[in-house]
């Protein structure tokens, strides 16, 4: 129970920061103090609740304490308490940037997830797979594995894990420039997150969508986004997603030509990753003070924030902003006329976007072809740069260059068709082998129906039709042990001998019948037949059936009620019907027969004063083999077979029946046509 408690404390912790400053400083000093005296386990779940409160304005003091909780749980040898630091050291990893060594720690924890089969565990490790591979560009594999999370969390019902992952998943839309796609699953997260009332899936889509408008050059709306976002972030006190809306924001200003209105929102921005130590984005906001200044044509200045952001990005692995700092570089050196300088950068940046593209083979065809024509225009803007003193050398560059980009092209066109082909034919003989999986599960249910069938049948044949063979052969017993018994007492003995054949015989016809029906040998014939006429008749044949066992039959007929209907399978409905409610009536009881028409239907009902039925007896009405907890009162006979006999020649005139009964109120049946 506590550990499920860990678990979810974890996710919501792994989306947002909920506690106020004094709270968590009270809250940890407590924590603190508890742990000397605590055994190995506890000492861990506690070490995890300081992770969780340290982690967003403390995530070196969060590390020190993973540390210990994963040394811990290893000599513990507990496979759970192991998963859960692992991830919680990867999760305080990703926040400061470090994403291989995330990577690391949270492929570790994410196979001693699926060792546990836990779902939470699994979907957290995902998600956090996810987003360090966006971070470091490698986007197919970030898709996979938030497509991963996103089934796992639909199918147990998180929504605070499901609003989070469809974010993560339009962010990488989004840096692949799919603005429609990028949209579509922001505007999921949205209805997640008003739908939960949950302020920090709001926030974080209300950031994406800010971005998602700059990207495309609607300032306006990303601005007015941004600001939302930013009253959000300061009352939940998160200061990694403020952070990112003041960057945002400050981008925004930026593009608009609001220099000092986009420096300021920058410096705030700064100043929360800085107290946080969030890399990835000190290194970008380096990154846009560099271009502000080379705007103002401050070289100097913008190269010192240039090299700033470079060394935070490098060391981090940070791809994507490694690539806007290497044409940075280039616009730079170009400005200063070092065209050598600007030719390295330049190249630098072709084959960090070749190797992403390598990575990412399985991106769309259009996606990639977008991307080329981008590099393409960028070599060209150089090349105008710098063709007065290498023309020759550049014709020739770029003339391999491109046959160079053009077999790539090729390649990866050969890779994504061969890879869809081959899926297609994995898609078709999966689709084959679930549909045996489904034929042989069925096969094995009839069987199994048909084994408990045949021991039932077993059953009625060994006790059933015992009992009045066993009554012959003693009735046969006593006249052949009698010399010459009396006339009057052999015409007994042959009385009882008839009536136990009869007996014999009504069984086994009811067995025959049950099997023709299951054979589908019916030879059912409709025809319009007066129900009525049926009914008072059938109720007739009873009547002397009913007055021995002083039992009243109250027949209420409408006249001339006419259905259609196989006019001997209905007399055999009928007497059925009523020979159970006299069978199991008590003496002196009434049996109430009614004809009647409701709602353009025809219906026909027997109800008696017997015992009633319970809900365990109505679920077996109807099925073959079954016998109910009240016996018949009188000791008649029953296989059991009646009722399921009733119910299959209902339904093949194309009729309806069905009980109401509750214990000691008697039964209703009706039949419908």
């Amino acid at each position: 129970m506590i550990m499920r408690k860990l678990i979810l404390l974890y996710t919501i912790a792994f989306l947002y920061c909920h506690n106020l400053s004094f709270s968590r400083n009270t809250k940890k000093d407590s924590l603190q103090l508890l742990l000397p005296n605590l055994e190995s386990n506890k000492k861990v779940e506690v070490l995890h609740s300081l992770i969780l409160d340290l982690w967003f304005e403390y995530p070196d003091s969060a590390k020190l304490y993973a540390q210990q909780a994963i040394n811990i749980s290893t000599e513990l040898k507990d496979v759970r308490l192991q998963s859960i630091s692992l991830r919680l050291m990867g999760g305080v990893q990703t926040y400061q940037g470090e994403y291989e060594l995330s990577l690391l720690n949270t492929q570790k924890a994410l196979k001693l997830a699926l060792q546990l089969k836990d779902s939470i565990l699994i979907t957290n490790n995902l998600n956090n797979l996810g987003y360090n591979y966006y971070n470091l560009g490698s986007y197919s594999e970030a898709i996979e594995n938030f497509l991963r999370a996103l089934n796992i969390y639909s199918r147990i019902e998180n929504k605070y894990g499901l609003g989070y992952t469809l974010n993560n998943i339009g962010q990488v839309y989004l840096k692949l420039k799919n603005f429609n796609k990028a949209s579509e699953y922001f505007d999921q997260a949205m209805e997640v997150g008003k739908n939960t009332q949950n302020k920090h899936t709001i926030l974080y889509t209300y950031n994406n969508l800010g971005f998602l408008n700059l990207e495309q050059a609607k300032f306006q709306e990303a601005e007015k986004f941004f600001k939302k976002s930013i009253e959000i972030a300061e009352n939940v006190s998160n200061k990694n997603w403020e952070a990112t809306a003041y960057s945002g924001l400050g981008q925004t200003y930026y593009h608009l030509g609001s220099i000092d209105k986009a420096a300021k929102e920058f410096k705030k921005s700064l100043n929360l990753r800085l107290e946080i130590k969030e890399m990835k984005g000190i290194s970008e906001i380096y990154y846009y003070l560099s271009k502000m200044s080379a705007s103002s044509e401050k070289l100097d200045s913008a190269m010192y924030y240039l090299n700033i952001s470079q060394n935070i990005a490098k060391d981090a692995g940070i791809k994507g902003q490694l690539l806007d700092n290497f044409k940075l570089y280039k616009e730079l050196f170009t400005q200063q006329g070092l065209l050598d300088s600007a030719l390295f950068y330049q190249s630098s940046y072709i084959e960090l976007r070749e190797k992403q593209y390598d990575e990412n083979s399985a991106r769309s065809i259009d996606g990639i072809q977008h991307e080329i024509k981008e590099e393409q225009i960028a070599r060209e803007l150089v090349t105008k740069d710098m063709q007065l003193a290498k023309k020759s050398f550049q014709l020739n560059f770029f003339i391999a260059l491109a046959i160079f980009i053009s077999l790539i092209a090729a390649v990866v066109f050969w890779f994504y068709k061969s890879q869809k082909k081959l899926g297609k034919a994995l898609k078709i003989k999966n689709y084959k082998i679930s549909k045996q999986k489904d034929e042989i599960i069925r096969k094995n249910e009839e069987l199994s129906t048909l084994n408990i069938e045949k021991n039932d049948l077993i059953s009625i044949v060994s006790h059933d039709l015992k009992s009045p063979l066993n009554n012959i052969r003693a009735l046969i017993g006593l006249i052949d042990l009698s010399p010459l018994p009396p006339k009057n007492r052999s015409a007994e003995f042959l009385e009882m001998i008839n009536e136990s054949t009869i007996r014999l015989t009504n069984m086994i016809e009811k067995i025959l019948d049950v099997e023709a029906i299951e054979s589908k040998k019916l030879n059912i014939k409709l025809e319009k037949i007066n129900l009525s006429e049926i009914a008072t008749s059938t109720v007739k044949r009873f009547e002397a059936e009913a007055k021995r066992k002083q039992i009243q039959l109250l027949p209420s007929i409408n006249e001339n009620i006419i259905i259609k209907a196989d006019n001997s399978f209905l007399i055999q409905v009928l007497e059925n019907l009523i020979s159970n409610a006299i069978k199991f009536s008590p003496k002196g009881k009434n049996i109430f027969i009614k004809v009647f028409s409701h709602q353009n239907m025809s219906v026909f009902e027997v109800k008696d004063e017997g015992p009633g039925l319970s809900d365990k007896d109505k679920k077996k009405l109807f099925r073959k083999y079954q016998k109910l907890s009240n016996n018949p009162t009188a000791n008649e006979s029953s296989t059991g077979l009646g009722l399921s006999i009733v119910k299959k020649f209902v339904k093949n005139m194309g009729g309806e029946i069905w009980c109401e009964s509750e214990p000691s109120k008697g039964a209703s049946f009706f039949c419908k046509f």
